[in-house]
């Protein structure tokens, strides 16, 4: 009879948890959702839209660490992704969305088709892209577009594609995608560099939150390209390195242009959410 009871008691508790993961949502809904994950020197970003819709940007480093933490986003029973973009194929971009692909369903899969030909990291992501997704991927440049219910996503860079992948740099073909909500517009820049950022300039880069280039490397984020983005909030994904990032150059370009600026490395994982007009902001999470 104890057992029994014991059992009913369980079976309440675990809907109480379902319950009370319901009610949150619905406190969430019509809410555009950008996580920025402290996951040490590289790039991850998880997306919700307001339709519940998941995309993730990057997946850092480590294998596991950004699995971990998206497993503290979403329900544990639910396994779905809808997208994951790849900026681009250097390993601390790439590394966490291997795992991603093997402990999620990953519906697409978005990347610039920049690989390194007969690098090892290139043959792990193409035969983890064919075994977990199959077809579903896409190759994007400047002037592709993704509509995810009312979120869209414009892909301003690259704006061509090498012609030998033998001797690519990698940074210099990263995505840039601009994803907007209603009036709120979040910039994605992965690695690029000055050069990038001076081909973009005159193209509507404008955004409110931008995560700055290359994790605040020197030799991105002009002044220029600061004063077309022209955002309210930055946002540097870093962890321990020895590159000396962020560059004191850039924080300095960033001060000088009254930008609010957080550092996952100081300021932990970077929440911000969008009713499509005002931005909250939650640090520390």
């Amino acid at each position: 009879m104890k057992k029994k009871a014991y059992s009913i008691i369980v079976i309440l508790f675990l809907l109480n948890i379902i319950n009370l993961s319901f009610i949150l949502d619905l406190q969430k809904d019509n809410l555009l959702r950008v996580v920025f994950f402290d996951i040490g020197q590289g790039d991850g970003v998880f997306i919700e839209t307001p339709e519940k819709h998941r995309i993730v940007i990057d997946g850092g480093p480590d294998y596991n660490l950004i699995s971990e933490k998206i497993s503290k986003e979403i329900p544990f029973w639910d396994k779905e992704i809808d997208m994951i973009i790849l900026t681009h194929m250097d390993q601390d971009h790439l590394n966490g969305l291997l795992g991603i692909l093997e402990k999620y369903d990953v519906k697409n899969i978005v990347w610039n088709g920049v690989s390194e030909k007969g690098a090892k990291k290139t043959d792990n992501w193409l035969s983890m892209m064919e075994k977990e997704v199959g077809g579903k991927t896409a190759i994007v440049k400047a002037g592709d577009r993704a509509i995810i219910g009312n979120t869209s996503i414009d892909f301003l860079w690259p704006d061509s594609m090498p012609e030998d992948d033998n001797d690519v740099e990698l940074n210099s073909y990263s995505l840039v995608p601009k994803l907007c909500y209603h009036s709120n517009c979040f910039l994605f820049t992965g690695d690029i560099s000055f050069s990038q950022e001076n081909q973009l300039i005159g193209n509507d880069i404008s955004a409110d939150v931008l995560e700055i280039s290359h994790h605040g490397s020197k030799q991105a984020t002009s002044d220029d390209f600061l004063k077309a983005v022209d955002p309210s909030l930055a946002i540097i994904q870093v962890g321990e390195n020895n590159y000396g990032h962020p560059s004191p150059e850039t924080l300095g370009r960033l001060i000088e242009e009254n930008v609010r600026t957080l550092r996952t490395d100081k300021d932990g994982a970077v929440e911000v959410d969008s009713d499509g007009k005002d931005l909250k902001i939650i640090t520390n999470r």
